[in-house]
């Protein structure tokens, strides 16, 4: 059986928990486990069955008798085996194709087999997109590096430690929360005991294990503890859900301090914040006792040891879709182009697939047309004459958008496109040939996504972007010589970010020439939606019952000016910084120079980002005043803005720069910048306007 088959099947009980989607992105993740005893077997083996496709496994101990108790590939026939050869060896009996999609050849599973150490572990950590702790409890020297190294490295790391009956677990983020060394209040110049203390203070902060675990057989200075398999399977579910949280960018996500501890024997469920970590005053009075009774092995103190931390512990009681279509996809020929000329249907369903490119205002600034084996791309200057469209940037773009669109879906009738563009006398005049020829081509996974992007306005969840989609999206660009993706992730960063989208957008609302297109564009009912077939349906701007009123209010320019003058320019500006400061990144895109075929190629990546954007379930936005504003200011000056802008342009600006100090800023094309995050699907897409197709000449020949 093939791979894609076998993946398909095996793991086909997977969807309706995860999408189709999802499922395709666990099979191109790629899991470091440190460890693979008790839990850390367990952790590869439950990842596996969902569907992860890759790992890197680290262990350097044999399987013992007395790991028959709870660590999953202890069998009688693996005794003094590895444990990494013999986990392998189970992975494999999952998924025999363990391999990451993108490398068709395959990607085998990494092993480690002198286990992690300092001087491998930047190699154990090299592209992971999540690391999960099945590291000994008692290992804590190698512990601390590993997750340290791991947040420098922008990698989230998942510990879940197997108390009694509970499971323990924490989650620490390179982005938000608190570092190891500060959650579990480590310094240089502790004991060996102290440690250890510190680290199972830490995981459990209000323990509930204690009630049913004999203290007894506890012992620090003899690194000793009972450990059983539910707690190790319960700690496996629990690690693994917040690894796949990771991974998918599914929320909500609570790093450290934030900690969580479940115990199904008793049905109780502890979670909190421990603010401060370790070093908080209740830690501290709790490590106190424990140095003093449970740290000494003398018999005399140990039913002190159980009756003080008994008394410590509170009662509590546990708490008790596919994207679809925007538009209709026509149906596609169901067989491959052989030759020329190019089928008029096939020919059809190109130029629809063009059309569902972005536009400015949804203003569809082309001129398609396509025969025999070509489609041609033309700017239509006078579909958008605006004053963002500065010569005609923006409709270069959405022509590059739109020859990428037919690029993408020309690879499942196998043909390759080969692309020539012809700017003389500048962007009015562009022109894009996309030439058609049979060729042995794989269809283009990002195909099916041509008609599901669209641009959501709708309020963004916080959930931080998935580490494999980021990594996609990096890669979008690859193809395109001189395009680079600038991502922001960090919080503080996309809080500026949000105040250079309130500056901007407040010029945007006060600036008569813009407020005017703006509401050009606006289709205030469905019939003139449906005349036009272009710019916003109302609903589109998902602007709330009350927002829609505002828009058809403030419609003519001096009833917004003088809601401008009582602070209605503000208001707007806010709520779209509050956009960006919700998002789970914004991204910049930009091109080497200035000309009309970088942007052209500009607007081609920016679609494949896009529609890498939504394969991966992330709404879109984007956020165009910033890039169009600064490619007006960087031709023609701040001249061409009103006066009473220029210094808030200026400040603008600057923060601009600032934000994103790797771009060359004068000689760079800015194509656009733009939001990403998890939100509803819209209800109410754009339409488009049909391009004509003419009949190849075999087909005129035939009437």
């Amino acid at each position: 059986m093939d791979p894609q088959t076998y993946y398909q099947t095996a793991f086909s009980r997977n969807l309706g928990i995860f999408t189709e989607a999802e499922q395709e992105l666990l099979r191109r993740s790629r899991v470091a486990v440190a460890g693979l005893g008790g839990v850390g077997g367990l952790h590869v083996i439950t990842l596996a069955r969902m569907g992860v496709g890759a790992f890197h496994l680290a262990d350097r101990d044999a399987f013992e008798l007395a790991n028959m108790n709870r660590q999953y590939g202890a069998k009688v026939p693996h005794l003094g085996r590895p444990k990494l050869e013999v986990m392998v060896e189970e992975a494999r009996a999952v998924n025999p194709h363990l391999d990451i999609v993108s490398f068709p050849e395959g990607v085998d599973i990494v092993s480690f087999p002198e286990g992690v150490m300092e001087d491998n572990l930047d190699r154990f950590l090299e592209g992971v997109h999540v690391v999960l702790d099945g590291l000994d409890f008692f290992c804590f020297d190698v512990r601390r590096k590993l997750f340290n190294r791991a947040l420098e490295r922008g990698l989230h790391v998942v510990t879940a430690g197997p108390l009694g009956f509970t499971t323990a677990v924490l989650v620490f983020s390179p982005h938000e929360g608190m570092t190891f060394d500060d959650y579990f209040d480590v310094r240089p110049g502790l004991t060996e005991e102290e440690e250890y203390l510190r680290f199972a203070m830490g995981l459990a902060p209000r323990p509930l294990h204690l009630r049913h675990m004999d203290l007894d057989r506890v012992s620090l200075t003899q690194r000793a503890g009972p450990s059983v398999a539910a707690a190790c399977q319960l700690c496996a579910a629990a690690a693994a859900t917040e690894a796949v949280k990771i991974l998918l960018g599914r929320g909500p996500l609570r790093p450290v301090p934030h900690y969580l501890q479940i115990d199904p024997y008793s049905w109780t469920l502890r979670r909190g914040r421990l603010r401060l970590g370790n070093r908080h005053p209740a830690q501290k009075i709790k490590a106190w006792a424990i140095r003093r009774f449970l740290l000494s092995d003398a018999s005399d103190n140990r039913p002190k040891t159980v009756l003080f931390l008994r008394s410590l512990i509170r009662r509590g009681s546990a708490p008790a879709a596919n994207l679809p279509d925007c538009r209709p996809r026509p149906p596609a020929p169901s067989s491959p182009v052989q030759g020329p000329p190019v089928s008029r249907d096939v020919l059809a369903y190109l130029l629809d697939a063009a059309v569902q490119a972005p536009s400015g205002d949804n203003a569809q600034p082309w001129k398609l047309s396509a025969k025999e084996d070509s489609v041609c791309i033309q700017v239509d200057p006078n579909r958008d004459r605006s004053f963002f469209n500065v010569d005609q940037v923006a409709s270069v773009i959405a022509c590059g958008a739109a020859a990428e669109n037919v690029r993408i879906a020309a690879t499942a009738f196998g043909l390759r496109a080969r692309m020539s563009v012809s700017c003389e006398g500048g962007e009015e005049h562009l022109a894009a040939r996309i030439g058609l020829e049979p060729a042995d081509v794989s269809p283009d996974p990002l195909h099916p996504w041509i008609w599901k992007r669209h641009t959501n306005r709708k309020p963004f969840g916080k959930t931080r972007l998935s580490p494999v989609a980021a990594e996609s999206l990096q890669q979008a660009v690859i193809p395109f010589p001189g395009a680079r993706l600038h991502l922001v992730q960090d919080r503080e960063r996309l809080k500026k970010l949000a105040r250079l989208i309130y500056w901007v957008d407040r010029i945007r609302s006060e600036d008569r020439r813009l407020h005017e297109h703006l509401h050009h564009m606006i289709r205030p009912c469905d019939e003139e939606a449906l005349r036009t077939r272009d710019g916003f349906p109302i609903k589109n701007l998902e602007a709330g019952r009350m927002g829609e009123l505002f828009l058809r209010f403030s419609r003519p320019w001096p009833v917004m000016n003088v809601l401008n003058r009582l602070g209605a320019s503000r208001a707007v500006a806010r709520h779209a910084a509050q956009g960006m400061a919700q998002a789970a990144a914004a991204g910049l895109l930009t091109v080497s120079g200035p000309t009309a075929e970088d942007f052209f190629h500009g607007g081609r990546a920016l679609q494949t980002i896009w529609l890498t954007a939504t394969a991966h379930g992330l709404a879109f936005q984007p956020m165009t005043a910033v890039t169009l504003f600064w490619t007006r200011a960087q031709r023609q000056g701040l001249t061409p803005f009103y006066q009473r802008h220029h210094r808030l342009l200026e400040r603008a600006f600057a923060l601009y720069q600032d934000l994103f100090p790797h771009v060359d800023f004068y000689a760079a094309g800015h194509v656009m910048l733009f939001r990403l995050g998890h939100a509803p699907p819209i209800t109410t897409p754009t339409l488009r306007r049909p391009a004509p197709v003419e009949p190849t000449r075999r087909e005129s020949a035939g009437k």
